[in-house]
């Protein structure tokens, strides 16, 4: 990759620029003040004693990756998740933003209705990876996790906690956006199509804006955006094992999570695009 990257500098450099443009344009203004209020509203709920077993999948769903990662971080380190639930709420959790779909996507589309709609399909795509990771879990507890009480600490300071996270995810999407575009530059004209669905699996958001604006019929590019955000591409996935490697799970378990959720989601919005929209 550093070889790439001097051999087609303008390529990397001009990959980085648009990275940052997708981030601080759309990613940021979507995410971060839900990304702020979500953990504000975590810190009040476990305070009241609420169930780990309601409270995490409601606001990893609600604030997506990796905040519901982060979540289940805080949860299991007080022990209050066993390997079956850590398991099922990081498969279910794994997810891309309410907001950024609703939001982001929709503008991207040019159509709100297809925002809403990618959303149904992921969260019944990741319903069913919660589904498939419960079945084949065990109810023994996990290891405690080593950054719980840093957790803890940051916890009261939900806005410098949020910034941190934002920053990651900004240097995620930099990173796998710049990976993604040497390919481009080193075999020119292979085609748009190919090259935006492996912008998808390095960097979702990225790849997500270079499948809608790629040369697809309505119908089939709708199927393969369900199954790029179920996926969520290996940026979120490995920003996500960042909270959830100390608990015991791994970088193949995630994806593995990812690609349930993928076939899912694909599968849902399948059935469900041609009773909203007329297929193309």
């Amino acid at each position: 990759m550093l070889a790439l990257m001097l051999w087609f500098p303008e390529s990397s450099v001009n990959a980085a620029r648009a990275a940052l443009t997708v981030w601080g344009l759309d990613v940021v203004p979507s995410l971060f003040p839900y990304m702020v209020f979500c953990r504000m509203l975590a810190s009040r709920l476990r305070a009241t004693g609420i169930s780990a077993s309601l409270a995490a999948p409601l606001l990893g769903l609600m604030g997506g990756s990796p905040s519901g990662a982060a979540v289940i971080s805080a949860y299991a380190g007080e022990g209050a998740l066993s390997r079956r639930a850590l398991r099922g709420l990081a498969a279910l959790t794994g997810t891309i933003s309410p907001m950024f779909l609703l939001s982001t996507v929709g503008m991207w589309a040019k159509d709100a209705r297809f925002g809403r709609l990618l959303l149904a399909a992921n969260l019944l795509g990741a319903a069913s990876a919660m589904a498939l990771a419960y079945a084949t879990g065990k109810d023994e507890m996990p290891p405690p996790s080593l950054g719980a009480s840093s957790c803890e600490k940051r916890e009261s300071d939900p806005i410098s906690q949020s910034v941190q996270a934002i920053l990651g995810v900004g240097g995620c999407i930099v990173f796998f956006s710049v990976l993604a575009s040497l390919p481009g530059a080193l075999f020119p004209g292979k085609g748009d199509t190919a090259l935006a669905l492996l912008h998808a699996v390095l960097e979702v958001s990225g790849g997500l804006h270079a499948l809608l604006g790629a040369p697809l019929l309505p119908y089939p590019r709708a199927v393969l955006c369900a199954a790029a955000t179920g996926f969520s591409g290996l940026s979120i996935l490995v920003q996500n094992m960042l909270f959830l490697r100390p608990l015991g799970l791994t970088l193949m378990q995630l994806t593995a999570f990812g690609l349930v959720r993928a076939a899912g989601a694909s599968a849902a919005m399948a059935l469900l695009y041609p009773l909203f929209f007329a297929a193309g």
